[in-house]
């Protein structure tokens, strides 16, 4: 079976289109291709408006207004959080500088999305949060992923929501991966992705992707990592890694046929900029196993295979579809999209606007949680690949 309806969003369950929301003005901290891209959403949502952008150079700042026609733009950031039209910034500048323009924001009392990584380490991602609470300000990591209706069928059907008449039963294992080849884009040894004390490195900008796919399908926080991969001695920065985690278990009463206690299971992940994958993610229970397909990190499809009775039998097979809003006269215009489906942030943006417009500090899809499971794990891959942490000599 193949259907188009897309599930209610996590947030609201009560939303029957997950592009609902009400009004948001956002002010954009970074002037890059994923800011690009990000406005160019916003544009599916006729609710949201960008008013600001800032960068760090003028010019930069200017283009990126008049080719968006954003009503103010400003060189450095000062301006922009002071701008009082501004309720949430979206910050996609570089990863060095992420507590310190956070923490502007925030003290500023705006909301704000942050691109990944939320933080350069635990520390940093701790005190953001920590000052979000304390102003009663919303804060989320931009794992937006986590937004598209193919990820939350998965994850309806994974952990047996309510109205799924389909379930995986108890998983046991989560295959994920994300691997891009930065030659095709990036100069070497110039750019950004390969430069260490500003957060580059492929630990840093897409493992993220993958460590989050694992957490969202056990309910225990993962207790031991095994990290291999190769650093450039040159540059510093992780080129490629994969980690196995092991998530312990809930409850230590085994089911009567099967010796795998609840909750236990394992994750295998890769993730790299020397190569291309296939980059999918593939969940395994003991009823079944379901694939988000290619791209998996913006995907449009799920597919699912119930298990039948003995091995190599399908039970059940269903494939679920969902395909990105059409591009607008307005977003041709401006260009288009850099990455694929990147139509997608705006269903993250939705569910931005629907969280603060119920006054909630943080999104049930991604939790602030979350996010600091992902930095500890960030910072396992560092010290067992042997990478030194961003900013240091």
């Amino acid at each position: 079976m193949t259907t188009s309806v897309p599930p209610n969003p996590l947030d609201d369950l009560s939303v029957k289109d997950p592009l609902e929301c009400p009004p948001l003005k956002w002010g954009m901290i970074g002037c890059g291709r994923v800011s690009h891209d990000f406005t160019q959403a916003l544009k599916h949502l006729p609710s949201q408006s960008v008013v600001a952008c800032a960068a760090r150079s003028e010019d930069s700042a200017k283009a990126f207004a008049e080719k968006h026609s954003i009503q103010s733009f400003y060189g450095g950031y000062d301006g922009l959080v002071k701008d009082t039209n501004v309720e949430i910034v979206y910050i996609g500048n570089v990863h060095a500088f992420r507590r310190s323009t956070v923490e502007m924001c925030l003290l500023a009392d705006k909301h704000v999305l942050v691109e990944k990584p939320f933080a350069c380490s635990v520390a940093d991602g701790e005190y953001l949060i920590g000052l979000a609470k304390e102003r009663n300000l919303f804060i989320m990591e931009g794992m937006w992923t986590r937004f598209f209706p193919a990820v939350q069928k998965a994850r309806n059907i994974a952990l047996g929501a309510e109205g799924e008449d389909d379930s995986l039963g108890d998983i046991a294992k989560v295959y994920s991966d994300f691997n891009f080849f930065a030659p095709d884009h990036e100069e070497y040894p110039t750019s950004f992705v390969y430069n260490r004390k500003l957060g580059g490195g492929a630990g840093l900008l897409v493992a993220p992707y993958p460590l989050a796919a694992a957490t969202m399908f056990f309910k225990s926080e993962p207790d031991s990592a095994k990290v291999v991969g190769q650093v450039d001695e040159d540059t510093g920065v992780d080129l490629q890694g994969a980690m196995v985690l092991n998530f312990p278990p809930t409850s230590g009463e085994k089911p009567g046929n099967s010796p795998k206690l609840p909750g236990a299971g394992v994750a295998l992940l890769s993730w790299g900029m020397a190569c291309e994958s296939a980059e999918s993610t593939t969940i395994v229970g003991a009823a079944g196993r379901m694939t988000i397909e290619s791209p998996g990190h913006c995907p449009t499809k799920l597919t699912v295979n119930i298990k039948g009775h003995g091995r190599g039998e399908v039970g059940k097979a269903m494939v679920y579809e969902y395909p990105m809003p059409a591009d607008t006269e307005e977003i041709t215009k401006a260009g288009g999209f850099n990455y694929p489906n990147s139509e997608g942030f705006c269903y993250e943006a939705a569910a931005v606007a629907r969280c603060i417009g119920a006054g909630k500090k943080e999104a049930p899809q991604y939790t602030h949680a979350e996010t600091l499971v992902t930095l500890k794990l960030l910072e396992e891959i560092q010290q067992q690949l042997g990478v030194k942490p961003v900013g240091t000599d």
